[in-house]
Parts: structure tokens; sequence; C-alpha cells
């Protein structure tokens, strides 16, 4: 359309020019000077070659008078050239030799010379110029702008009666029923503005699948179509990751805390929690103790049976001893053979040396070994806060040297910081 509605409107101009130009000649031309104006004319002809035919009229010959008169009623063109100094159009209409065509056409006043008998007047004092213009020639040149086939132009020419004339239709493909369900009809109208021939085009494109699937669609839908595969495997393949990244995380924080043996916390968790039950004890005053319990002989067990069936007897014991406590209890092992336990909210001294011997008497049942069934003891000390003191080490201390002399009066027994130690069966 940006190509075509140019090539139009400068046709049209041409025409008005060629005629104006036309027009001066005839005027200016002398009376019987027939090879200026033979020159001329094919000067015109030769430089505009859509501009078919140049004329001069003067007279209409009897034979063709009542075609005439009858065009004149139907279109009033040429009367309307009589004194107008403006191009007039006429309809288009089919010629005998094939063909559609219009006339623009223009009153020509001379001023009146005398005559010389001796020459021909072939140019009198009043005519009207004319240029045929066949309508293939401008089909021609739109067809040969319009870079898209498939778009339908269509011309409509206004004539000077106000009636409208089929300038030309360029034919395009029919497009399919699907094309026509599916897919627009863009149409477009521009009208061009001329002082004797206003001509209104008409654009009209029927979209197809063509249209949609052009070599950047088919890509654009191939990568969508890869992207809407491939998209869920990212996604699940990224939660997938993060999920073992997280999975990695708690495992690698949960051996940070834990004993891998056992599976009780070590002395970094436990650590942790006598923070926070010291600190409830600060806010609410509830005393707590700490037990410090070291197996009996466990050293023979590993020289004689294996580190094998060591672990088994720790894994057993640790068990045992979780059985053996409450939920808000923390018990860890701390190295070796050695555990503490951490006895929270409890009323007085003989309530935690209570739990003690109920953890001595689970620690002394026979423990089921791939080396058979083996019998255990411990020694247990127990500190209390805060009459054994008020931090970790110091508590931890005291339960030592209470376990040191549950030892020293032969193991297996279980004897409070400063106190007696209370001894079991020998």
């Amino acid at each position: 359309m940006k190509r075509v509605t140019p090539i139009v409107r400068n046709q049209l101009d041409t025409n008005e020019a060629v005629l104006a130009g036309f027009s001066a000649f005839l005027q200016a031309v002398d009376q019987s000077d027939t090879q200026a104006a033979a020159r001329y004319a094919a000067a015109v002809l030769s430089a505009y070659p859509h501009i078919y035919m140049l004329e001069a009229a003067r007279a209409v010959p009897i034979a063709e008078q009542a075609a005439f008169e009858d065009l004149l009623r139907r279109t009033y063109a040429l009367a309307r050239t009589q004194n107008n100094l403006k191009p007039v159009v006429s309809p288009v209409f089919s010629m005998y030799e094939g063909g559609n065509a219009y006339i623009l056409m223009q009153s020509v006043s001379r001023p009146e010379q005398a005559r010389e008998n001796a020459r021909p007047n072939f140019f009198g004092s009043t005519m009207v110029s004319l240029l045929l213009l066949k309508t293939g020639s401008l089909m021609d040149a739109v067809s040969q702008a319009n870079v898209d086939p498939l778009v339908h132009i269509s011309a409509v020419l206004k004539t000077t009666a106000g009636s409208e004339s089929d300038v030309f239709s360029t034919q395009t493909e029919e497009a399919g029923f699907l094309d026509r369900l599916f897919f627009a009809r863009l149409a477009e109208r521009v009208e061009i503005s001329s002082a004797s021939q206003p001509m209104t085009l008409s654009f009209e494109r029927q979209l197809r699948l063509g249209d949609a699937l052009t070599a950047q669609t088919v890509i654009i839908l191939a990568v969508l179509a890869g992207a809407l595969v491939l998209m869920p495997l990212v996604l699940i393949r990224h939660f997938k990751a993060l999920e073992r990244a997280e999975l990695e995380h708690k495992r690698s924080a949960y051996l940070a805390t834990h004993d891998v043996l056992t599976q009780l916390p070590n002395r970094y968790l436990f650590a942790d929690r006598f923070e926070q039950t010291f600190s409830d004890w600060n806010v609410y005053g509830v005393p707590f103790a700490v037990l410090l319990i070291d197996l009996d002989h466990f050293k023979e067990i590993n020289d004689q049976y294996g580190h094998e069936v060591g672990d088994q007897v720790l894994r057993a014991v640790a068990k045992r001893m979780l059985q053996s406590t409450r939920s808000c209890d923390t018990v860890a092992r701390y190295g070796g053979d050695e555990f503490v336990v951490l006895i929270a909210n409890f009323t007085d001294t003989e309530c935690a040396e209570n739990r003690a011997e109920r953890m001595l008497e689970a620690i002394a049942q026979p423990v089921a070994t791939s080396a058979g069934e083996l019998t255990l003891s411990c020694s247990i000390g127990v500190s209390l806060c805060p009459l054994h003191g008020q931090s970790l080490d110091t508590l931890l201390k005291a339960a030592d040297q209470a376990m040191y002399g549950v030892k020293q009066l032969g193991r297996k027994g279980v004897a409070l910081t400063e106190c007696r130690a209370v001894s079991g069966e020998v």
C-alpha cells in the first residue's frame, strides 16, 4: 500500500500536467502547423507510455452525432468543458480495440486570428484537448509495485458528474476455507485527492496459515515447544537438587551436632542444651543436674572381643540411657566410653540421685552382642546447679570428681559431688 498509492497519485498528477501542457500548446501553435502538433504528440507519448492518445476536438461527424449526444446526456463530461479552465474526466468505457480507458479533457480558447485563405485552419478559436488513458497501464504499474501478490487492489474513479467507474481490479488467489474461517480479512481504503481524477484505492488481504507459519514463527514455536518440554525437566532437576542440598545440609548439621555411632548429641550440642537449661534456671529458678557416666572395664571388651563388639555395646548403652530419661532431658556421648546427661526440672537432690540409680540399673542389664551376652557396669558422678557450680566446666569437673570417687570405691555406683558415694553391689 505504501508503494502503490504514490505510483497512482504520480500518474494522476502526470495526466493533469500533460493535459495542461497540451492545452497550452494548442493555444500557441499556428493554425495550420499540423507537423508541430504531430511532433509534440509523439514526444509526449514517448515520454509517458501510459498515455494512449492525444486529441484536439473541434467537431463531431454527422454519423456519430446521435451517439455523441447520448454520451453528453449520460455524462455531461464534454459539456462541462465549455468555458471551464479545469480538466474534466469521463467515465471509464470499453474501447473497440479492447481494454478500458477514460478521457481527461480540457477546454482550450484561442484568440481570433485573421484567416489566411491559402492555409487550412486546423486549430480554430475554440476546441477541447483530450488525453485517452488506458486503465490497463495503471494496473500494470500497480501490479509491479505490489510486493504482495495476495493483496487485492481495486480502483474507483469519481467522474465529473458524480458517478463512479471501476478503473481496475487485480486478481489474487482465492483463500481456502480454513483461512477464511480462522484468520481475519484486512481491508483499507485510500482516498486520492485530485482536481480532475479523484480516485479511491481499496486494499484487501486475507490472512492465511502461511502468514502465521513463517520461518521465524516456526523457530519460535519450536523453541516454545522445547521450552515446554524442557522446563518441567529443568524444574524437577532444580527442585531435586534443592532437595538434595537441603538433605545434605540437614545431614551436615546433624553430623556436626551428633555422634555418628550412637546418634546421641555430641559435646557441642550438649553445650547448647546446657545454655538453654541454664537460661531457664536464671528466669524460673528451676534447678538441674549434670550426670557424668563412665563404663567400667570397657577397654577390656574392646581388647578381648574387638571394636565391632565394643561399638555394639556403646549403641545398646545409648539406647538404654535414652529409655531411662525424659524428653526434656539430654543424653550425650562426650567421648570414648564416657557419657553425660542433663537432668532438667527435678524437685530435690534425692530425685536426681534416683534418676542416676535408675540409669545405673538399666546399663547393668546384659547386652546381646555378636560375641554373646556381656555384662556391664558403670560409674556415675552427679553435680547440681547452682549447688555445685553455675557453668558447664565447673559442673563437669564436680561430677568427674564424684565419679572418680566411685571408681576408687570399686566402680558400679552413683556419687553426688561432696557427698558420700552410694555404692551398688560389687
